[in-house]
């Protein structure tokens, strides 16, 4: 007998625990709402017009003391008690208009207001401001990098919702195709704070290129991870494809006019000989102190300098021998003599980017010049070349 009992009570806490966690986890009983209708005297209800949602409770509530109410269906579907006191509560749950009156007071179908009837107008549920995030473009700003470097990419979104997003992230990842899905290659993660309705955003963040990445094209593109009930709009994906390689090959488009930004009106003239397997450089700068003295120059400033390097291309870079040439004259066949003195090594990372490390043992200096165009007219002709020699080597 005891066990029984116990069994019994034990299964009846279970149902309880059980019906308490379906009322936390239903969406429809977390906004139904209950809505509050006085029995009053003289003979009516207040509110006698009420509106409210499928799945709301109205609540009729005649107060101890007054007179002999009731309430009843106009269709006598449903009516209360007829007491002096009472409290009757009906749920309404389809949409449909509802009419109702006092048996002691009025009859069906009487003018609301004039006599003791009500009127109940159920509607669809009003849906809760909701947002929905649109990726509107994701955009690489790099035609080609090599496995390692960061990518710059720069995601705009909005939100075309009617309601704050509050946080989430959008996940970038790479793929061999336009089609990315969660399965291809996590780059990481862009944190959103929050996005009201109707707001809209440009982040730009990079993210570095897996070392594992062979050699080809790839697509980069975004997913929204907030769950906004309208998937279409997730997922975008930059239609221009990031070429991936594994070391950079120098190629004739890099020839062109490269400076530091840092010392503008001094720069390098490059020239690349892919067939020849030869780089050269010629690098207009200045001496290391100004000249003194009253002497002054022909033609240009007495301060200018011009170095001249050659080197055989390996890869990415060059070890160039740095020639210093004297003694000659403006436009005149006079020999000229040449020095050797020190190395450039010239690394390029991509088309548009590189380094010129000096070692110059006459001057005792040492250094690295950070190097990019002047113009870059010839970065789509770098890019098309880079791709045909890496493909080429596979």
């Amino acid at each position: 007998m005891l066990n029984a009992k116990f069994r019994k009570q034990n299964t009846r806490g279970l149902t309880s625990l059980f019906f308490a966690s379906l009322m936390l986890l239903s969406p429809l009983w977390a906004v139904a709402a209950t809505h509050e209708v006085l029995v009053l005297d003289p003979s009516r209800f207040s509110p006698n017009n009420l509106t409210i949602e499928v799945g709301d409770t109205v609540r009729w509530t005649n107060a101890p003391g007054g007179n002999f109410h009731d309430v009843t269906a106009d269709d006598f579907s449903w009516a209360s008690p007829t007491l002096a006191g009472f409290t009757f509560q009906r749920t309404f749950n389809s949409v449909a208009e509802i009419l109702y009156h006092c048996k002691v007071h009025s009859s069906p179908a009487s003018a609301g207001g004039t006599r003791q009837n009500g009127r109940i107008n159920v509607i669809a549920p009003t849906a809760d401001p909701a947002p929905d995030i649109s990726l509107d473009s994701v955009d690489v700003t790099d035609i080609s990098r090599e496995v390692g470097e960061d990518v710059k990419v720069v995601v705009d979104l909005s939100n075309v919702g009617d309601g704050d997003s509050g946080a989430f992230t959008i996940s970038i990842l790479i793929s061999t195709d336009t089609d990315v899905t969660p399965g291809d290659t996590l780059l990481g993660t862009i944190d959103i704070a929050n996005l009201a309705a109707g707001a809209n955003v440009s982040v730009n963040q990079s993210f570095t290129l897996p070392e594992n990445l062979t050699v080809g094209d790839y697509f980069i593109g975004g997913i929204s991870n907030l769950a906004d009930g309208n998937a279409s709009n997730d997922v975008k994906v930059d239609a221009t494809a990031v070429f991936v390689f594994i070391q950079f090959l120098m190629n004739a488009g890099l020839n062109d006019a490269w400076f530091n930004i840092l010392t503008d009106g001094q720069g390098f003239f490059i020239t690349v000989f892919p067939k020849l397997g030869f780089i050269t450089l010629a690098w207009f700068t200045y001496d290391t102190m100004l000249p003194t003295g009253d002497e002054v120059a022909n033609l240009g400033d007495r301060g200018h300098r011009w170095i001249t390097a050659l080197g055989e291309i390996i890869g990415d870079s060059s070890v160039l021998e740095v020639t210093i040439t004297s003694e000659g004259l403006f436009d005149d066949p006079t020999p000229v003599k040449r020095v050797t003195d020190g190395t450039i090594t010239i690394k390029f990372n991509h088309c548009n980017k590189g380094t010129a490390t000096y070692d110059i043992p006459s001057i005792a200096a040492q250094g690295e010049v950070p190097i990019v165009r002047v113009a870059n007219d010839n970065i789509a002709l770098c890019e098309a070349l880079l791709r045909e020699l890496t493909l080429q080597a596979q």
